[in-house]
């Protein structure tokens, strides 16, 4: 247990009633309102004292989204419709009928509700209309009058993990040097990892994710890098401090590295000729910056939801996500349907989104499986294998826990050339692996099918991954249904 966690709350077990810190028994009814993962933390931090003024990021779920009547019910939905974006209700008309876009989860939470949550907590931190509820951090006597409220169904952790990346960033290099000597004279040392996928042929067709808006969900994002200098950028978001800003600020101690957004960006849109290319970079873009580096567990769950959510309203049509997430959670859990981003990015691709997301790099590890949100049914899940397209050793394998195959399919991860972030300019590149730079490749190549297929829906999208990739025939959970060919599945 960390330091901090240490310090969280006391939980005691007394004639099946619960004591939270003070000592106050709560009834059997709030009691039951704890989830287990939640009373398990509790109980060990309880062991190790030191809890006051101690706040802990939480889950309030509601019962419900307000006592409307019906009438009333279906006003707010005809409002919610209306102010739908164009983009994000065209998108999601691929896959709902034009009268019915939205549906309750769309509605935002009962202020009658939010409203008594805000003056027990320290801090809300995001608010989720899919999943009805607001993560918060509470200190002991907080949670304790959260799980008295009526409206409050259910209180939970807020998850963390720290990302896994197999191999360490190499020197950067700095193009025209040896290490950035050029494999393609158009595409530089990105070449094979494009050709690797059959992308440069749907290059040549003059597809390159015009039109296509995708999403990324990752640390932070250098933006001012000479490889991003043409890329159509519409919206950006920091959800971890709040402001319009995905970049790192390099005057702020405080900050966080955006290295690996940097590098995941490139990978799927980037454009520096003779030096670097991803497949989509013509595509329009969003950032969500929904990684916190400052903390023990810097990626949390729900800053995750709500840039996924975000993306979402804006229209986005792909989400490319090298994140994950696996503390307190067990393999049992990996089912497709109990995470809460497993949840979100199930919501996602029931509204239309292709949400793409690495496999993870626990395959030497002792979790040892794939993670959240990559086993959701409809998450196109990628590994990664390497130059030769032999499988990488830290590609996490499949099944779920329910059985069903994973990764769907793989693309090169290994020793990938990406843009660096470095301090001394923004002309810099680097190699690095993991699954995390697989993904957005692979993305990539979506917002090339999508391009050419404006009317597929995610279904079909992934079907087309899945049926032309290199291991179709007899598909495992190494590889998935294989290495990617987006020439082939662009002609599905």
């Amino acid at each position: 247990m960390t330091g901090s966690s240490r310090r969280l709350l006391r939980v005691f077990a007394v004639s099946g009633l619960l004591l939270l810190a003070a000592g106050v028994p709560l009834r059997p009814v709030q009691a039951s309102k704890f989830s287990n993962a939640l009373l398990d933390l509790l109980s060990k931090a309880g062991t190790d004292g030191g809890t006051e003024g101690f706040t802990l990021p939480s889950w309030v779920y509601f019962a419900d989204k307000g006592e409307r009547s019906p009438r009333g019910q279906a006003v707010a939905l005809q409002t919610a419709q209306r102010t739908l974006r164009a983009r994000c209700a065209w998108r999601r008309s691929k896959v709902r009928s034009a009268a019915r876009l939205v549906d309750p989860e769309d509605l935002e939470l009962a202020p009658e509700y939010t409203s008594r949550v805000r003056p027990l907590v320290d801090r809300v931190r995001t608010v989720s209309r899919w999943l009805n509820a607001m993560s918060v951090e509470a200190t002991p006597d907080g949670l304790r009058a959260l799980a008295a409220l009526g409206c409050v169904s259910r209180l939970d952790l807020v998850r963390g993990f720290r990302r896994n990346e197999d191999g360490a960033e190499g020197e950067a290099a700095a193009p025209g040097s040896s290490a950035a000597a050029a494999d393609s004279p158009v595409y530089g040392p990105a070449y094979p990892q494009l050709d690797q996928i059959a992308v440069p042929a749907l290059h040549q067709q003059g597809l390159s994710g015009r039109g296509v808006l995708v999403a990324m969900l990752d640390v932070g994002f250098r933006t001012t890098h000479e490889v991003f200098r043409n890329a159509r950028l519409l919206n950006q978001w920091d959800f971890v401090f709040g402001d319009g800003s995905v970049m790192r600020d390099m005057s702020n101690p405080s900050d966080y590295s955006d290295a690996h957004g940097t590098a995941t960006w490139s990978l799927l849109g980037g454009f520096k000729f003779g030096t670097m290319m991803g497949p989509a970079f013509g595509a329009d873009f969003v950032l969500a910056k929904t990684e916190d580096d400052r903390s023990e567990t810097p990626i949390e769950e729900d800053y995750w939801v709500a840039g996924i959510e975000w993306a979402e309203s804006l229209g986005a049509e792909v989400v490319s996500s090298s994140l994950g997430y696996t503390d307190w959670y067990m393999f049992k859990d990996m089912d497709g349907k109990t995470a809460v981003t497993t949840k979100a990015a199930n919501r996602a691709v029931a509204l239309g989104v292709v949400v793409v997301n690495a496999a993870g790099n626990e395959r030497r590890n002792p979790w040892g499986h794939i993670i959240a949100p990559a086993d959701g049914p409809s998450v196109i899940a990628v590994g990664a294998v390497d130059s030769a397209g032999a499988l990488a050793s830290f590609s996490s394998p499949g099944p779920t826990s329910d059985g069903r195959i994973k990764p769907e399919v793989c693309a090169w991860g290994v020793s990938n050339w990406v843009a660096a972030n470095r301090n001394d300019g923004t002309d810099t590149y680097t190699r690095g692996s993991g699954t995390s730079y697989s993904t957005p490749l692979t993305a990539g190549v979506v917002a090339l099918l999508l391009e050419a297929h404006r009317d597929w829906t995610p279904a079909q999208v992934r079907d087309a991954l899945m049926s032309t990739a290199g291991n179709a025939a007899k598909p495992n959970n190494d590889y998935g249904w294989g290495i990617i060919n987006a020439a082939a599945a662009v002609n599905r």
